[in-house]
């Protein structure tokens, strides 16, 4: 079973000249900044604050919230989560951080038969999964949601699946209404994980399977009910920094998804990654979705992703990789989709 291994450096040097507020940049070893990366405020218990690398890969905190941060944690995909302790002393930092592919699950077998080979789940994973649920809204069934994104399609071989060398990525929009996403759990409840369909690559018509958007606007779906249901949960790691759950299907004589979910130490979700079972045609397909903090008690928060990654083969033996960055997520209430303000383009990662 082949690992791959992510690197990550930090470098705390002093900016001359910056005072009253926490900021810095994130960069690959060679010098490229890198923008997209969540960089995250914490006291010891709590985020406090969170904000993306902008396309300089600079960020920057708020003076009122400068004197409560104690560590900072840094985020994204094809990068290792990073923490660091703040010196009050020094007000900027640099980030290094060093590329390597993400480690893709669907495609090692004995990952998730290992991750399932217990018939049941552990009592305490299900009370992590409970709090978890608890941080968040559910499934918003009388709400409208919309996003703007930045998205690439790339078609790799085997051995590429999983890095993020992205051509530019195109601006775009995606939105649902409550109705299409009650049409998903619907579905899932009655048919499983996936169904059947025609696709074409131009030439011939094959036999594909089609998926909820667990990527997207269909993330709620982890901390439904209908989730909790369908899986048996387990601990797989246990740290300062939170804990990995298994999630396993009760039953997969349907098309079903297994895979792993991180919390953070307040129990909020930082990142869920899954992989499909389907019936032939097997596609090995799955992804994974990065989530952002939940900062503050007391306020509405949805389980929405801000960046994600989605991979399935093809007949041709490639792999179609989907890699998508939020904007943000607009929340309106009823069956509509919201219509979105005017855009401030997230632009493309670079590297």
């Amino acid at each position: 079973m082949k690992h791959w291994v992510i690197f990550l450096m930090i470098l705390i040097v002093p900016i001359d000249g910056l005072t009253g507020q926490i900021r810095g940049s994130v960069e690959t070893g060679s010098g490229v900044p890198v923008s997209g990366v969540t960089v995250e405020a914490w006291t010891q218990s709590q985020r406090i604050a969170a904000v993306l690398s902008d396309s300089a890969g600079t960020f920057l905190f708020p003076a009122d919230v400068e004197s409560r941060i104690v560590r900072l944690r840094a985020s994204g995909l094809g990068f290792q989560v990073a923490e660091i302790g703040i010196d009050r002393a020094i007000k900027g930092y640099i980030i290094i951080l060093d590329e390597d592919p993400l480690v893709i699950d669907g495609l090692v077998v004995m990952t998730n038969q290992n991750m399932c080979e217990f018939p049941q789940g552990d009592v305490r994973a299900r009370f992590l999964w409970e709090q978890a649920s608890g941080k968040y809204h559910g499934l918003m069934d009388t709400l409208g949601i919309a996003s703007y994104l930045a998205e690439a399609d790339t078609v790799i071989s085997i051995s590429d699946l999983g890095t993020l060398e992205l051509p530019v990525l195109n601006l775009n929009q995606r939105g649902s209404s409550s109705l299409l996403r009650f049409s998903w759990t619907r579905r899932i409840s009655r048919q499983g994980y996936a169904f059947s369909t025609r696709a074409t690559d131009g030439v011939e018509v094959y036999e594909s399977w089609v998926y909820p958007p667990l990527e997207a606007d269909f993330a709620p779906h982890f901390i439904d009910e209908l989730f909790g249901e369908r899986h048996y949960l387990r601990i797989l790691e246990e740290s300062s920094e939170g804990w990995r759950l298994s999630f396993c299907p009760k039953d997969d004589s349907d098309p079903s998804i297994s895979g792993s979910m991180s919390l953070a130490p307040d129990t909020t979700v930082v990142a869920v990654r899954w992989t499909h079972k389907t019936p032939e045609p097997l596609e090995n397909s799955g992804g994974t979705a990065l989530f952002p903090p939940v900062l503050l008690d007391g306020e509405v928060s949805y389980l929405l992703p801000r960046e994600a990654i989605i991979w399935k083969s093809l007949p041709t033996g490639d792999y179609l990789q989907r890699y998508q960055r939020y904007e943000d997520w607009h929340v309106a209430p009823g069956d509509s989709v919201p219509l979105l303000p005017i855009r401030h383009g997230p632009g493309g990662r670079q590297r």
